[in-house]
């Protein structure tokens, strides 16, 4: 908690300058790689709510580079069926 409690709200200058993008030839996980992801899973109202956090990444989009956004419904791991819960993934991609 003091971790947290202790960062500074980033400007958008420096979020902009700590993403690090995707190459636009990328395959597979990122997970092991230094790309930039950010990944939030919860209710439709939370991810409602909190998306407008990450308005930001957008204005990241222009010639070079794109913004990848993915919204999907989860699915229990053992059964397949849907939850009702959702996953958005925000990435920005090197333009190929």
């Amino acid at each position: 908690m003091d971790w947290l409690n202790n960062r500074d709200r980033p400007s958008e200058t420096e979020l902009k300058q700590a993403t690090m993008e995707k190459p636009s030839d990328f395959e597979g996980s990122t997970y092991p790689t230094d790309i930039s992801n950010i990944r939030i899973t919860g209710d439709p109202q939370f991810i409602e709510t909190i998306a407008g956090l990450f308005r930001w990444i957008v204005d990241m989009e222009d010639y070079s580079r794109r913004v990848e956004i993915n919204l999907k419904e989860t699915e229990d791991r053992e059964t397949g069926e849907k939850t009702g819960n959702y996953a958005l993934y925000l990435s920005v991609t090197e333009r190929g």
